[in-house]
């Protein structure tokens, strides 16, 4: 059985979680170069503290030298990276197809969503629609051309 209070703490989490997910959102949109700025930046410093690991690793477990261990962690990332791009360029279109197909069922769902709300409605909130809409478009042209 589920306490009141365990029920007002999920409720209060998951709003916070909505609203970190609208926060975070909001800065991608905000401010993108800057989002992405800070993305790359994380990924690089993941990068370089992993290569420096393998390296210290490499330079004091199995003897390497310096340069030897750093030409190895960068031909060896080098490889990896051109085996990802090789993955992704492959599948590439497979994706796109993916992504095409589920927008055009996503469109064909808002439409039919639409159309059904726009049948449902009487006839008198169609007209203010229209109306409203006329008037909007007839402002819009009058302002652009005053």
């Amino acid at each position: 059985m589920i306490r009141n209070t365990d029920k007002a703490n999920f409720s209060r989490t998951t709003i916070v979680k909505v609203l970190v997910l609208v926060g975070l959102l909001i800065v991608c949109v905000k401010f993108p170069i800057e989002t992405l700025h800070f993305f790359g930046v994380a990924a690089h410093t993941v990068y370089e503290s992993i290569a420096f690991a393998i390296e210290e690793l490499l330079t004091h477990v199995f003897g390497f030298s310096k340069f030897q261990a750093q030409m190895l962690v960068f031909y060896s990332s080098c490889a990896i990276g051109a085996g990802i791009l090789y993955r992704m360029v492959r599948y590439l279109p497979i994706w796109l197809k993916q992504a095409k197909r589920y927008c055009i069922e996503c469109c064909v769902r808002l439409r039919e969503r639409w159309q059904t709300y726009w049948e449902m409605l009487p006839v008198l909130q169609k007209m203010q629609l229209l109306l409203v809409e006329f008037a909007f478009l007839a402002g819009s042209v009058g302002y652009m051309l005053a």
